[in-house]
This record gives structure tokens, sequence and C-alpha cells, in this order.
């Protein structure tokens, strides 16, 4: 997992479980901060094709909602090329909210003939937190740790202008922001306008992961759709194994006015699709308890504020 960090203190090099990890020191400016997530974008080695003959739709692989989600478009699916919002229905479902993001962006690896990496933007303060993403866990996902490009911004104004970089580049398959509290500074409409037409233009996936919000009554944006996560409880598999991770997902607002859409899902890594859990199943009374670790707040290069 390759990271840019723009904490100066130095502590948040890479664990002994990512021996791959590049930490990057560098002093807190946006300026320096842009110019080496350009070198890395530059020298991924990833080239966009010309004639992008991927699926121009997100789909989540599962008929009743793909469709749902047609709208005006007349394609299944989400559009790719837009910018979209999910936010945690509680402040307890940050992993399961952070993990969905990673799956929809891995998705879009999977449907491109050349899989291209993630662009995960988060804010250092905020990691040191609430917990960073944890390679093992990523790879319980099914996600390589080695597709993700991580940029630690010094708060969400750097972070923003990180993203507005990254989704500009169709070098990035996806562009995760991840951004905390009910007002970030810097997150309007102007900003998220930008990086909408930025996407349209570049074909790449924009999400806006937000935690701390208040779904109900969200910041308007830009984004062509908005959606709530929050952790489920995983149906057991055989021999009473603990079960794939689960999801209950609600869209709150879509660009062709869908609304009240909803779904439990649940990620199967091995074959790197969605499947829908319906009411006629039933999980273990164990509560909802995240079925992943994609983020942790307990290794190293995490601090208790």
């Amino acid at each position: 997992m390759n990271n840019i960090d723009s904490d100066s203190d130095g502590a948040l090099g890479p664990s002994p479980d990512t021996p791959s990890a590049v930490p990057l020191a560098t002093p807190a400016k946006p300026s320096v901060l842009r110019a080496r997530l350009a070198r890395i974008l530059a020298t991924s080695g990833v080239q966009a094709a010309e004639d992008d003959s991927a699926p121009s739709h997100l789909t989540f692989g599962i008929d009743r909602i793909d469709a749902a989600l047609r709208g005006n478009a007349g394609v299944d699916g989400l559009p790719r090329a837009a910018l979209h919002e999910l936010h945690t229905e509680s402040k307890d479902d940050r992993t399961s909210a952070a993990a969905m993001a990673l799956l929809m962006a891995q998705r879009c690896r999977n449907m491109d003939q050349e899989e291209r990496p993630i662009l995960w933007i988060s804010e250092s303060g905020e990691a040191r937190r609430q917990g960073r993403l944890y390679p093992p866990g990523l790879a319980e996902l099914g996600i390589d740790p080695e597709s993700i490009i991580h940029v630690d911004a010094p708060d969400s104004i750097a972070a923003l202008r990180a993203a507005a970089d990254g989704v500009r580049s169709p070098a990035m398959a996806a562009v995760i922001i991840e951004l905390a509290g009910k007002k970030p500074k810097g997150l309007d409409m102007t900003a998220t306008r930008r990086l909408s037409l930025s996407a349209q233009k570049s074909g790449v996936l924009g999400l806006v992961l937000r935690s701390g919000s208040d779904p109900d009554n969200p910041l308007p944006t830009a984004a062509f759709s908005r959606w709530s996560v929050a952790t489920a409880p995983s149906l057991a598999l055989e021999a009473n194994a603990p079960g794939h991770p689960a999801f209950d997902i609600k869209l709150l607002r879509h660009r062709s006015g869908l609304y009240g859409l909803s779904a439990r899902l649940e990620w199967n890594r091995e074959n790197q699709i969605f499947r829908e859990q319906h009411s006629g199943q039933s999980a273990p009374d164990t509560g909802a308890v995240p079925a992943l670790a994609a983020v942790r707040a307990d290794h190293q290069g995490t601090r208790a504020a």
C-alpha cells in the first residue's frame, strides 16, 4: 500500500505487517502533497486507454438493485464517471461504510481490462483517532493492499485538493475521500461540483465517505447519489463458521429522483460479488458486529488523540 504521509512527526511509518508501504515524510504543505501525488500518478505504470471499453456504470451485481438505479440513463447501476456520497448510519458504522466504499471501488477495478489503483485520502488527525486502512483486513475482503495509494492529508482542505488532483487522473480506478464531522471545512457545492465535473471528464469513480455526519440533514453537495451505510449481522456458513461481511444500505438521494431503495447486502470475497439477504433468511442473534477489519485503530502508526 503506497503511502503519502504529510504528517511531519514521523509517527505514521509502516507497521511490520506492511513491509511494502513507502512512507514519504514531508512538511504539512498542500503544494508538497500535490507534488508527491502527481509523481506517484505519473510513475504508477498504469496508462488509461483512450478507447475505454469498460462498462460505464457501476453495478452491485444484484438485478433488483441495479435495475432500480437505472433512473433516466436507461443503464443499470450507478454512473462510474460521477461523484457519490456514503454516510455512516451511526458513529459505530464507520468501519462498514469504509469497507463499502472500498468494495464499490474494487467492483470498478474488476470491470477494467487493466486494474487501476484506488486512491484513498484521509485527514491525518482523524486517522490517528479513528484508525487507518489495515492491510490484513483489506486482504480478508479480497482487496490487494498494493492496489491502494493512501494520502494522509493534514486537513479537510488539503484532502479535497488531493481528491481534485486524483479524480482528474484517468490512471485511477476510483478516488475515495474520507471526511469527518458534520461540516468539514471546504466541503461545499463548489468543491463537490469541481469533483463531479472532473469525474465526468476522466471517467474516474469519486466517493465521498462521511463519518460523523447527519444523514437525515446532510450538507448540500453535487453528488449524483447519496447513501447511508450501517453494519448488519452476517449469516453463519456451514458448521457455524463466520459469515460474509454484511451491510444495510439505504438510498437517500439520486439525481433521477429515486429514493426509498434499501437492501441488506453481503460480500463474497471469493467471487468478488455482492449478494442480497432476503427477509426469509435469519441471522444469528449476535448483534450487528462488523464482520471485517478494513480499518484498525490499534496497529502501529495510530495513537490516541
